[in-house]
């Protein structure tokens, strides 16, 4: 199947950036990644899991607030008052 997507000549720039930095060989891989990425999230969400950074030398998280994901959330039930701990 044949996907075609405008974007924002502004964000021309930051794709070639995101493929070149993830070694990404052409714009169908990297958009590949990023679905992958995006289905990981919202099955964690779905499950009632938060999806964040770690920065473990400093001991911090920072949770990742997407609204796609929260709205993935909301329909399954597990929006931002059911969050397990982190």
């Amino acid at each position: 199947m044949k996907i075609q997507i405008e974007v924002q000549d502004s964000a021309v720039s930051r794709l070639e950036e995101l493929k070149n930095i993830t070694g990404s060989s052409d714009y169908k891989e990297l958009f590949s990644n990023a679905v992958a990425l995006l289905a990981w999230a919202v099955q964690q969400r779905t499950a009632g899991n938060s999806v964040a950074s770690i920065d473990a030398d400093a001991k911090e998280f920072r949770r990742l607030q997407m609204p796609a994901l929260e709205y993935a959330a909301f329909i399954s039930g597990r929006h931002s008052e059911n969050l397990k701990a982190a």
